[in-house]
């Protein structure tokens, strides 16, 4: 698994100078929801995003924007901006990893390895919101359980 990770982590070179805007989003939600899972996490969340674009036929900047109120489904973005969270991880030395993956998850989302197995939504392991009712993570990695859910 490491290994298709570095190989997934260096199939696109990407800076921060030559990111679009929408790479540098899903860079900070990546870091904003998994940052603390390392690699792997922000790869199953990148996975998310991913197949949250699949089911919606939807870019990925709408995916992370996207909230029902004032509740958005990405909750680093709850209380803040799109603006404010660039700015928030931009600085951080793992900003280029996640802007790496970020580029894979919007650039060539083929490369992904698969890790959340087609998950569209996660939590911590020690929560049971109530959409995950009667359900069993598809995989669990880091802090984090995932699930498939066939209508959201």
């Amino acid at each position: 698994m490491r290994r298709l990770l570095i190989t997934c982590l260096w199939a696109l070179q990407f800076t921060a100078i030559g990111a679009t805007y929408e790479e540098r989003a899903v860079a900070s939600v990546l870091m904003g929801e998994a940052w603390s899972d390392g690699v792997p996490g922000m790869v199953a969340v990148g996975e998310v995003i991913h197949q949250r674009m699949l089911d919606k036929r939807e870019a990925p900047l709408q995916i992370i924007s996207a909230h029902h109120g004032r509740v958005h489904a990405f909750s680093c973005l709850n209380g803040t901006t799109m603006d404010r969270l660039i700015e928030k991880f931009t600085t951080k030395p793992q900003f280029q990893t996640a802007l790496q993956l970020a580029s894979i998850v919007c650039q060539a989302p083929g490369r992904l390895p698969g890790l959340a197995n087609a998950a569209t939504h996660y939590t911590r392991v020690d929560e049971r919101p109530y959409w995950a009712k009667g359900m069993r993570p598809v995989a669990i990695i880091g802090n984090h359980a995932f699930y498939r859910l066939k209508h959201y």
